[in-house]
């Protein structure tokens, strides 16, 4: 199975799942595939026009003036861009999709012209190698790290990002809330994760309409189990809040509803989230 994110958590039939390395496997989406899809279609920039109001708020507090951000799983760069406007700051934008890595290429030329801006497609060990300890910032935005099949490349992706980030560097997360997503996809995956098939909190869904329906994998977390991941990965959280209350399409389309749940997102715990908005830095008492 091949997900999105492709480098050092490729595999094609993973042997860590919680039903042990002789049991069954769902048949999952190719995601890099399905982002090709939802990207040459014009459906992921329609739904996400603009970037998180708090999520981009809450990157840029990580990203010293002259400091260097890995945005992972950029897209088509609608986190990307702000990054780069802020004062001096250069980065790389990585995604496995082709269809993303063409729009950052053309949206950002001149970014990529002036030394700026560096995009990578696929190679994610590769990447590895060429920036160890390298960026004060990596974000993960909405979802991201979610759409990586089986806890152990979850994982082991997050221990790569953690290699590439400063000492003092920062990890900013997005994560599904198992609690407000996908009651009816979790209903119907409980049959598979019974059978081992599926890991807990996976699953399967699609986007668009009809025949143009984009078959989609996603893990849904609930904050204990973002905790844990994220400790087991040798991260330490040092917040932990909603990164919306409405939809994300929602948040992201308009200006005002985008301001109204950011104040309203500040009473509330992390819990009631749409999703889970969470800034971590690496644990120095942590080996990996």
């Amino acid at each position: 199975f091949r997900n999105r994110f492709r480098g050092p958590m490729d595999a094609s039939c993973p042997t860590a799942s919680a039903a042990g390395a002789d049991a069954p496997h769902a048949e999952l989406p190719e995601m890099s595939g399905s982002y090709e899809m939802y990207i040459s279609s014009g459906l992921y920039d329609r739904r996400y026009p603009h970037p998180n109001r708090r999520t981009l708020r809450k990157a840029l507090g990580f990203l010293p003036e002259g400091g260097r951000f890995l945005d992972f799983g950029a897209g088509t760069g609608r986190y990307t861009l702000p990054l780069l406007r802020a004062a001096g700051a250069s980065g790389v934008a990585y995604d496995i999709c082709p269809a993303a890595c063409r729009a950052l290429a053309a949206g950002l030329d001149g970014f990529v012209s002036a030394g700026r801006l560096a995009i990578r497609n696929g190679d994610l060990e590769g990447l590895a190698a060429d920036n160890a300890r390298a960026f004060d910032l990596a974000l993960l935005s909405f979802g991201v790290l979610a759409h990586i099949a089986w806890r152990s490349e979850r994982l082991r992706t997050m221990r790569t990002v953690r290699a590439m980030l400063k000492p003092d560097g920062a990890m900013v997360l997005g994560l599904p809330n198992a609690r407000r997503r996908f009651r009816a996809e979790q209903r119907a995956a409980a049959p598979l994760i019974r059978a081992g098939e599926l890991e807990a909190g996976d699953i399967l869904y699609t986007r668009g309409q009809g025949g143009e329906e984009i078959p989609m994998f996603y893990h849904l977390y609930t904050p204990q189990e973002a905790r844990a991941d994220l400790a087991e990965a040798g991260f330490r959280v040092e917040s932990m809040e909603p990164e919306s209350l409405i939809a994300e399409e929602a948040a992201v389309a308009s200006p005002l509803l985008g301001r109204l749940d950011d104040f309203a997102c500040a009473a509330v715990p992390a819990a009631c989230g749409y999703g889970f908005l969470i800034s971590s830095r690496p644990d120095g008492e942590r080996v990996s």
